[in-house]
């Protein structure tokens, strides 16, 4: 007999993280590869914290990259469009701590943002943030 489950990490985590980005922003959102002035979203883990009577909770985290190409030099109106758009992301994420009523996801956050240039195309500059957060899935 088949055993019934649901797929936690993309219905409750990924798709809902695409939902609230897109609300927000102007900024296509995708799953398999980056383009200039979108996000990318790619799983990066899922632990277990803990098996409970009934359910089992987990912590989730989720590389959100956000990435601009402009044409010409890079100059420091690059870095503060790039800048922006990640501090509005953790204020969204933030503001959106417990989504759900807490159903999908609790306590999360953006725990880091990394800043860099591409080094085979300068004229790219790339942020990625880690967002994490937890979800109990009744059993």
């Amino acid at each position: 007999m088949a055993i019934s489950f649901h797929n936690t990490y993309y219905d409750d985590i990924i798709e809902n993280l695409s939902k609230i980005i897109n609300d927000e922003f102007s900024i296509p959102v995708y799953f398999d590869e980056i383009k200039s002035n979108s996000f990318l979203l790619t799983p990066d883990s899922d632990d277990l914290v803990e098996y409970l009577s009934n359910g089992i909770q987990r912590d989730f985290n989720v590389n959100i990259i956000y990435e601009l190409k402009q044409a010409g030099n890079y100059n420091k109106n690059d870095f503060k469009q790039v800048t922006n758009v990640m501090e509005r992301l953790r204020r969204l994420i933030f503001n959106n701590s417990s989504y759900g009523n807490g159903s999908n996801w609790f306590s999360a956050k953006i725990d880091t943002v990394n800043y860099e240039r591409d080094e085979d195309d300068p004229s790219i500059f790339r942020a990625t943030a880690l967002f994490n957060c937890q979800n109990i899935e009744v059993v």
